[in-house]
């Protein structure tokens, strides 16, 4: 059986998808208090069909006083629902 999606949709739902995290994370941060944001957006074939994963890791200046770990999942949750859309509509489509 063929696969569902393409190679290049894939890599195209894994940029949404890290895009989607990097601007969760600007929105709740200054862009000039972040020393490093890294967004890794993954997929892996699985006997159950391709499932993907989203890591965020974010260093900031020390002035910053909030839970980095909460905003770093929230922003690979973020992606994961947006990868979700997108693999709702090419299916769709």
């Amino acid at each position: 059986m063929p696969p569902l999606l393409s190679r290049k949709e894939i890599e195209e739902i894994c940029l949404a998808g890290e895009n989607a995290a990097r601007e969760y994370v600007l929105s709740a941060l200054d862009r000039h208090l972040i020393r490093s944001l890294n967004v890794r957006v993954t997929s892996e074939q699985s006997p159950a069909g391709l499932d993907f994963n989203a890591d965020v890791e974010i260093q900031v200046d020390p002035i910053v006083d909030m839970d980095l770990e909460r905003l770093a999942e929230a922003a690979a949750d973020h992606a994961l629902e947006v990868i979700d859309e997108k693999v709702r509509a090419k299916r769709v489509a």
